[in-house]
């Protein structure tokens, strides 16, 4: 697509990433168009925010060179990591993979598919957080302002119906997801051959190499999520996302070494009888494990289930969980999230049934004329990150000490909600309309 340069946005003080655009790509009588669509998805990706997805700020164009500014990722790319390790180990390769798995899920509920997931589009942070880069830019780079002659996508990664030039959707990112699990647990790739026509009989015909030939420390069972997960009929792969993370984590249940890494004794792995949570609901230690597997990965299952025996409220059981999260700022969201679920009501089994997600905004307090309090502010902060980004978060502290009451508050951060019906959804939320 272009270069990308480490730069200083001055307004907010941060370090961001700005990918500057190949001319080619709007030169000629598409160019406009190409813009125009460019503009309307760098917006949309925007607003999509998601843990595992690299953030997308603010597009421009200077001298009709459009460029992305995005969150800047310090870490290395998971083609540089496999190339240093030659091989991940299971429980690390299936950490990164239901993470990559966790943003290609929310893409697809929101319309995107990426058509280009490879290592390189994956970037590995210090704590072994996962960042899934190009989303939006893919989308575009699919449409008709496609280069002539550039093939879209990684050949060595492209499931069978995208390198004949099919139709695609969803499980064609799934399929690049399967190779990638593939070569982080073998050093290779599952398809080997010297051109398309080659690569594609062996998709056909053969199917994946034989992975634990190549590695034996592969249980059977991950063998078979992988063969699944790239077969050559889109029909045969997994239906979504989250049943081809879930499935892997059950192929690999222990994770004991990483487990072990994270503080988590191995004795609440697998063949554990003993009653847990029983303070809790256990569609309240679903919604905690979802919460907190975004950072950690599959492994939150075991370490939910040991922190729900010491806990009694469900502060202190995200308290607990956040010790389990490496990044300061990481676990800061985390425990910002139990203090949104603690502040709804969420948490004792005995609790008066709750209809809908965790999130759903009638469930809040209405903060009319109510002062700021936590639990408002990070309703509010969570609500605003969904249309704007992590930037809600510098917004909210910036503006917090200037208002006395919630409502004026709500009614000068919707002012960054560039959607109006976004917006109105934000302050009918919040009761400041």
């Amino acid at each position: 697509m272009g270069e990308v340069y480490r730069a200083h946005d001055p307004a907010i003080d941060r370090l961001v990433a700005i990918k500057v655009v190949r001319p080619e790509l709007v030169a000629g009588s598409g160019g406009e168009q190409l813009l125009e669509r460019f503009r309307r998805e760098a917006r949309a990706a925007g607003r999509r925010f998601h843990p595992n997805i690299v953030a997308i700020w603010d597009f421009g164009d200077d001298d009709g060179m459009p460029f992305l500014v995005m969150e800047l990722v310090e870490g290395r790319s998971l083609d540089q990591v496999i190339k240093s390790s030659r091989s991940i180990e299971p429980a690390r390769s299936v950490a990164i993979i239901t993470q990559v798995l966790s943003a290609l899920g929310f893409a697809h509920e929101n319309g995107i598919v990426h058509r280009d997931i490879k290592p390189s589009n994956i970037m590995v942070l210090q704590d072994d957080r996962v960042k899934v880069a190009d989303f939006g830019i893919a989308r575009i780079e699919a449409s008709e302002f496609t280069i002539v002659g550039d093939l879209l996508g990684t050949p060595a990664y492209m499931a069978p119906e995208q390198l004949s030039g099919g139709p695609i959707d969803h499980r064609t990112d799934l399929f690049a997801a399967g190779v990638i699990l593939f070569e982080m647990l073998t050093g290779v790739k599952p398809f080997r051959g010297k051109s398309i026509t080659e690569i594609m009989s062996l998709m056909e015909k053969r199917g994946p190499e034989d992975i634990r030939a190549l590695n034996p420390a592969v249980p059977e069972a991950l063998k078979r999520v992988i063969a699944k997960s790239v077969a050559f009929d889109p029909v045969q792969r997994y239906p979504d996302a989250a049943t081809f993370a879930r499935a892997a984590g059950d192929a690999l249940p222990a994770a004991t070494s990483q487990l072990r890494d994270r503080g988590v004794e191995s004795s609440d792995t697998e063949g554990e009888t003993t009653s847990v949570g029983a303070t809790f609901a256990a569609e309240t230690l679903h919604e905690v494990e979802r919460d907190l597997a975004t950072f950690i990965g599959p492994m939150a299952s075991i370490a939910v289930k040991r922190a729900a025996r010491q806990a009694n409220d469900l502060l202190v059981l995200y308290e607990l969980l956040a010790r389990q999260v490496a990044n300061a700022r990481e676990r800061a969201e985390f425990l910002a999230r139990g203090r949104q679920r603690a502040a709804e009501g969420v948490g004792r089994q005995h609790s008066p049934p709750r209809t809908g997600s965790a999130r759903t905004v009638e469930q809040r307090p209405d903060p009319t004329g109510n002062a700021p309090n936590p639990a408002s502010i990070v309703a509010i902060e969570s609500d605003l990150t969904r249309y704007i980004g992590p930037i809600a978060r510098i917004l909210v502290k910036r503006e917090l000490t200037k208002f006395e009451s919630l409502a004026k508050l709500c009614l000068v951060l919707a002012t960054h909600i560039p959607d109006e019906r976004q917006r109105r959804a934000f302050l009918n939320a919040h009761g400041a309309e």
